[in-house]
């Protein structure tokens, strides 16, 4: 099966209805197992903040849009904070071609690329099978890396 040819934007304010509506689509239930609860005013803020500090782009496929990427630069490393793809384009390849072309730039970089997951995501196993490492953990989460 062919990798659909996704591209990034920017967001902007404009976005952040879509932001939210992607993040609770993907991350409400792995929320709710872990914490109990789903605050909408906790993830819209969020969104806001990470929209505003320029780290989010939007994935379009044909230019509709499907999913959120979020990265830092952070002087040590690059970090994946978020990459949510809406449910009916996961399982397509999207996201770890997403993760491919971050890895490459890490590489080029010369920095690793970091991120975390909370432990009932699936997630976890694409993000293994990618070469990721557990570096810490916590109840909820682990805080995985690349070396690139």
């Amino acid at each position: 099966m062919a990798v659909p040819e996704v591209s990034l934007r920017p967001a902007t304010a404009a976005d952040a209805e879509f932001a939210c509506d992607t993040t609770r689509q993907t991350m409400r239930e792995y929320t709710v197992a872990t914490w109990g609860e789903w605050k909408e005013d906790d993830a819209q803020r969020r969104v806001a903040e990470n929209i505003a500090a320029g780290e989010t782009r939007i994935i379009e496929l044909d230019g509709v849009p499907i999913g959120i990427q979020t990265v830092k630069r952070e002087p040590d490393c690059i970090r994946l904070l978020q990459l949510f793809i809406r449910p009916g384009h996961q399982n397509r390849g999207i996201g770890s071609k997403l993760i491919r072309q971050l890895l490459d730039q890490a590489r080029a970089e010369g920095l690793p690329l970091r991120l975390r997951v909370l432990r009932v995501n699936p997630a976890f196993a694409l993000y293994r099978r990618l070469g990721f490492r557990v570096v810490q953990e916590a109840p909820e989460r682990f805080f995985m890396e690349h070396p690139g």
